[in-house]
């Protein structure tokens, strides 16, 4: 390898950690709520302190079940295709989603959206 290659690749591997670490910063807001939406719409909205499991049934017989644990949420059942969803992981913090491909199936967490009441904004 040339000099310019071991550049590039120390360059490379620099920016995907950094890239990493700030995502992981950005997603470690405290996470209240576990909203599900299907193709664009939201089908599902849940708090995450809550355990249970959500049965999404949609029309075209695609089926997905959420489940919600140990402050965590995770895709216990789906019947598509190749099953990726189910492989996912649980995730905790919102810098992480599941998402169903087949079945146009997102889930993702929130955190309650912090309420300033001294901002002032005028509109014009």
């Amino acid at each position: 390898m040339k000099k310019k290659d071991i550049i590039i690749i120390a360059a490379a591997l620099v920016l995907a950690g950094a890239l990493y670490l700030i995502s992981q910063a950005a997603g470690n807001a405290e996470a209240s709520a576990v909203v599900v939406t299907v193709d664009g719409k939201e089908v599902l909205r849940r708090p995450l302190a809550v355990e249970d499991s959500y049965e999404i049934n949609q029309e075209d017989g695609s089926v997905n079940v959420i489940t919600v644990e140990d402050g965590a949420v995770y895709m216990s059942e789906a019947n598509c295709r190749d099953g990726l969803c189910l492989h996912q992981g649980k995730m905790r913090n919102a810098a992480k989603t599941i998402v169903c491909l087949p079945h146009k199936l997102v889930v993702q967490l929130e955190g309650e959206a912090a309420q300033d009441e001294d901002l002032d904004v005028i509109v014009q």
